[in-house]
């Protein structure tokens, strides 16, 4: 997650007023987006950007930590940047302490989340003390859910929403750069659209539509498809792995893997963690063990 979390930070510096927008109550004014460059460390994590915005009126300060998926540590970091920036608020101020608005947005998973997190450090008997914070659960969006939040910074996170296709990613970057007005802004988007859709969609990076609709001199231009790369994810690495690993899978079902088997393979394949699961379990089972492992690895 990573590579991933880097990527949605560059990309999203681009659009702070869009970042707000779809981040507040609808039918909120927005206006006087900026980015604050107040900096503090949290451990080994850095929340080095926040963003002041006027929202009906009253000056916010608002965070957002991007989850590739909700974990019981995600309202601790919560509680931890909502301090820190307080601290760091109040050196910087001399009067009351603008409002504070975190928002978790969580990549993959956690459709059964309510729309409001709770760090509650106070009794469950006594008045609440802690902190709130919103999520924003991007698997409960359809394409057109994010489409209509009216900026292709959230159309650039189709892969991930609940009727992504295949087909439908491969639609949606084509219109993303049919309709381009910035050639760097569009550049990011669509490296970090690649990036998306070979996580959700592994086997894009074998069929080649998505490179065709993104071709090289375009991803190229962004820092991201370096990034991207680099972590393992983009088409010759995926591939790699995968040819590398369907013939010890084979030797050791004592048969060709099915077209799910298969499927496994190119999801585990699409990311050094997963490959590295697969071949321990190569090493150490084999026939049905192996299968019905691959089973469960496609869920």
């Amino acid at each position: 997650m990573a590579v991933v979390d880097e990527i949605l930070r560059g990309v999203t510096r681009l659009f702070p007023e869009e970042l707000v927008r779809a981040l507040t109550r609808p039918g909120a004014v927005v206006r006087d987006v900026r980015w604050l460059e107040t900096q503090f460390a949290a451990r080994e994590r850095r929340l080095d950007r926040v963003l002041s915005a006027e929202v009906d009126g009253v000056t916010t300060l608002h965070f957002v930590e991007w989850a590739w998926r909700w974990t019981r540590h995600v309202p601790w970091r919560m509680f931890e940047y909502h301090a820190l920036l307080a601290l760091a608020s109040r050196d910087a101020t001399t009067g009351a302490l603008p409002p504070m608005r975190g928002t978790v947005v969580v990549l993959t998973g956690g459709t059964r989340l309510p729309a409001e997190g709770v760090f509650r450090t106070s009794a469950a008997d006594a008045p609440f003390s802690g902190v709130r914070f919103g999520i924003d659960v991007l698997r409960r969006q359809r394409i057109d859910d994010l489409r209509g939040r009216g900026s292709d910074l959230w159309l650039a996170f189709a892969p991930l929403a609940r009727d992504a296709t295949a087909d439908a990613v491969v639609d949606v970057a084509r219109a993303l750069v049919a309709r381009s007005k910035d050639a760097a802004r569009t550049a990011d988007l669509a490296a970090m659209l690649e990036v998306l859709a070979l996580r959700a969609f592994p086997a894009l990076a074998m069929d080649r539509r998505l490179i065709d609709v993104l071709p090289k001199e375009l991803t190229m231009r962004s820092h991201i498809y370096d990034m991207g790369r680099d972590d393992g994810r983009v088409e010759g690495r995926v591939e790699g792995r995968v040819e590398g690993l369907i013939h010890p899978v084979a030797r050791r079902l004592g048969r060709a893997p099915s077209a799910t088997e298969r499927a496994s393979i190119v999801r585990l394949a699409a990311t050094a963690e997963g490959a590295e699961r697969l071949a321990d379990a190569v090493l150490d089972l084999h026939g049905a063990d192996l299968a019905s492992w691959l089973a469960a690895a496609a869920h």
